[in-house]
């Protein structure tokens, strides 16, 4: 039988996973405007990151007491898809877009705080504190992107991709280097394998 508890923490957890396909969603489609790699790497890996986030939940749920029938009503996709909207062919749909990307984030963020206090299961009320530290993570990293790139110079492509956009802190991220902002005084001497460790 299952308890009002269990079908409490059911749902918060069913839509934990819809937050998180939502916020995958809006970063695949800020990520697919650009043609500079790094950052279209970088959403890609942020979204990938999220996804992995639904897919643990989904299990989660799967584990419970009549969970599985609730994974195949979620109809949880497989294959990753961008957010629906108009296309980005300029820097003010790129920034509207980019608040679509925030808003989502700090609504997950919002909810996983929240769901740590109403879940009773240990694991998952550590799991989505986790996942609250996760997009706190993303939006700092974003945030700065987004600031980084305000107001530069951008034209279409043939291909209808904004460019160019060059941002080398992004770029040198992947190959271990701390952004500046990130950086503290006593891990100047030692090794930068931040971001690779982290990913």
């Amino acid at each position: 039988m299952i308890t009002p508890t269990q079908d409490r923490t059911s749902r918060i957890i069913q839509t934990g996973m819809l937050i998180e396909q939502n916020v995958e969603a809006r970063y695949l489609r800020v990520g697919r405007a650009f043609t500079y790699g790094p950052i279209r790497r970088l959403f890609e890996e942020y979204a990938a990151e999220v996804r992995d986030h639904a897919r643990i939940l989904s299990r989660h749920l799967r584990d419970r007491d009549g969970g599985r029938n609730l994974v195949r009503q979620s109809g949880r996709r497989r294959r990753p898809r961008a957010a629906e909207g108009p296309p980005i062919l300029n820097p003010v749909s790129l920034y509207a877009a980019f608040d679509e990307a925030f808003r989502a984030a700090e609504r997950a963020i919002i909810f996983h705080r929240r769901g740590t206090d109403q879940v009773e299961d240990r694991y998952l009320r550590k799991f989505m504190g986790v996942l609250a530290g996760d997009h706190s993570f993303h939006l700092d990293i974003l945030g700065h992107l987004l600031a980084d790139i305000r107001d530069r110079p951008m034209h279409l492509t043939p291909g209808r991709k904004l460019a160019p956009v060059d941002v080398p802190w992004v770029a040198a991220m992947f190959e271990g280097v701390v952004p500046p902002w990130r950086r503290e005084a006593e891990s100047e001497t030692g090794p930068r394998h931040w971001f690779i460790n982290y990913m």
